[in-house]
């Protein structure tokens, strides 16, 4: 994730200056417990989800694997809390939030019915909205993913501006999902091409939003439940953030 500041990088390919302020390669095989959580801001050791969204899995730290400088967040068909999967996530709430940059992820999604895998940032106030969807994408659907600024407005408590672009499998294989967001513009990039751009200032996110990479399951927007097809387990395989 990157800053406007001394040379160090370029990520956007804009012309501007970059310095990196935040990075993991996951190396090693525990997760770096200093950067992520395994649940959401009101989440605890027990496991969380985000039951208004429409989640049906419980979220689990021993689905968080590191191993051979991959993340992998596994779901599984198991019962737990009343649930009847389970799945992995990380967030950096409290741990590292920005306002303003370049964040990039690489990564391969899962397929199948009842998955939806988001690459998102969400509000260090606890607040929704604003959120992020830097690369969302459903499991049903895996040649499509889903770009999505959410915002209120004076008049409205919830407004967004979504696109979404039709490419490759994105299960196939590893790809890089990014977002530049600075004060007047915010950029979406798949493995470097601008597909999506945001220039209504009023409604971009002016205060440090944090990054999460959640493997959730259930009927998302448009999405199908899990169902016999659905593979399981299966895994967000992630390369870097």
């Amino acid at each position: 994730l990157f800053s406007p500041a001394a040379v160090l990088a370029n990520p956007p390919n804009d012309g501007n200056n970059w310095v990196q302020t935040f990075s993991d390669d996951f190396n090693g095989t525990t997760l770096d417990t200093n950067k992520w959580s395994t649940c959401y801001w009101w989440g605890n050791s027990t496991g969380c989800t985000n039951g208004g969204a429409g989640e049906v899995q419980w979220f689990q730290p021993d689905d968080v694997i590191v191993d051979n400088g991959t993340l992998h967040l596994r779901a599984q068909k198991r019962s737990k809390n009343g649930y009847n999967y389970t799945s992995g996530m990380i967030s950096s709430h409290d741990k590292y939030a920005f306002q303003y940059g370049y964040a990039e992820m690489r990564a391969r999604y899962p397929k199948g019915n009842g998955f939806w895998s988001t690459f998102w940032l969400g509000s260090q106030k606890k607040i929704w909205p604003p959120e992020i969807d830097i690369a969302e994408h459903l499991g049903y659907a895996p040649n499509n993913m889903h770009m999505t600024l959410h915002y209120s407005t004076p008049s409205s408590a919830h407004e967004s501006s979504s696109s979404w672009w039709t490419g490759p499998d994105f299960s196939a294989d590893y790809h890089t999902f990014a977002v530049k967001w600075e004060p007047n513009s915010m950029i979406w990039y798949i493995d470097g091409v601008e597909y999506k751009r945001y220039t209504d200032s009023a409604n971009i996110p002016s205060h440090p939003m944090y990054l999460m990479a959640t493997f959730a399951l259930g009927k998302a927007w448009s999405n199908v439940a899990p169902d016999s097809s659905t593979p399981f387990p299966s895994y967000f395989d992630i390369d870097y953030i």
